[in-house]
C-alpha cells in the first residue's frame, strides 16, 4: 500500500526568506533608559537611538564632500591649467627631440673616437704615402703597356680621365704632366 510521509519543517529559514539576514533580537529585552524611544517603532531593522548616534559619530569623522562653486575665477583657473598642460607637452616633445639629437651626436663621436684609436694618425700618413706611390707606379706601368701595344705615346692625364681619377688624389700635376 501507499505510505504517506509527513514533510518535516526546517528550523532554518529558506535562503531567500524574510528572516535570513536579520540580526537576532530577543523579544524580552527592553530599553534601559527612557530617551524618547518608542517601543512600537523598534523592530529588528532599527536600532535604538543611542547606538545609532554612536554609529553616526563613527562615520561622521570622514569629512563630507564640499560642493564646488562654479564661477569665472574657477573657469579661468581651469583654462590656465589646460594651457599650461599643453605648453608642458610641447616642451616635453622639444626636449625629447633634443635628447635624440644629442644621442645621435654622441654615437657619431664614439665612432670617430673608435676609428682614431684603431688607426693612429702617424700610421695613416705612412699608409697613405705608401698607397699613393703604389698607385703612381701602377699608372706608369699601365702607360708603358699602352705605349707598347699602340706604338704611340699616351699621356697620364688621358689615363686619369679615362678611369675618372682625381689628379689631386694621386698627387699628379696636369700642367707639368708629372707626379709631385
Amino acid at each position: 500500500m501507499f505510505s504517506l510521509k509527513k514533510k518535516s519543517m526546517n528550523a532554518k529559514p529558506f535562503k531567500n526568506g524574510k528572516g535570513v539576514n536579520k540580526p537576532f533580537r530577543s523579544p524580552f529585552s527592553t530599553p534601559q533608559s527612557s530617551d524618547n524611544i518608542n517601543i512600537s517603532k523598534l523592530t529588528t531593522y532599527e536600532t535604538p537611538l543611542k547606538v545609532s548616534i554612536a554609529k553616526r559619530l563613527i562615520y561622521q569623522k570622514t569629512p563630507s564632500p564640499k560642493k564646488l562653486c562654479i564661477n569665472k575665477e574657477n573657469n579661468n583657473k581651469q583654462t590656465d591649467i589646460k594651457i599650461k598642460n599643453k605648453l608642458y607637452q610641447i616642451d616635453l616633445e622639444l626636449l625629447k627631440k633634443k635628447i635624440q639629437e644629442k644621442e645621435e651626436s654622441i654615437k657619431i663621436l664614439k665612432t670617430t673616437l673608435l676609428y682614431k684609436k684603431k688607426n693612429k694618425a702617424e700610421n695613416l700618413e705612412s699608409v697613405i704615402k705608401k698607397w699613393t706611390t703604389c698607385c703612381q707606379n701602377a699608372l706608369i706601368d699601365y702607360q708603358k703597356c699602352l705605349q707598347e701595344k699602340n706604338d704611340q705615346p699616351v699621356k697620364l692625364s688621358e689615363i686619369l680621365s679615362l678611369f675618372n681619377i682625381n689628379p689631386d688624389i694621386v698627387c699628379f700635376s696636369i700642367d707639368d704632366d708629372t707626379f709631385y
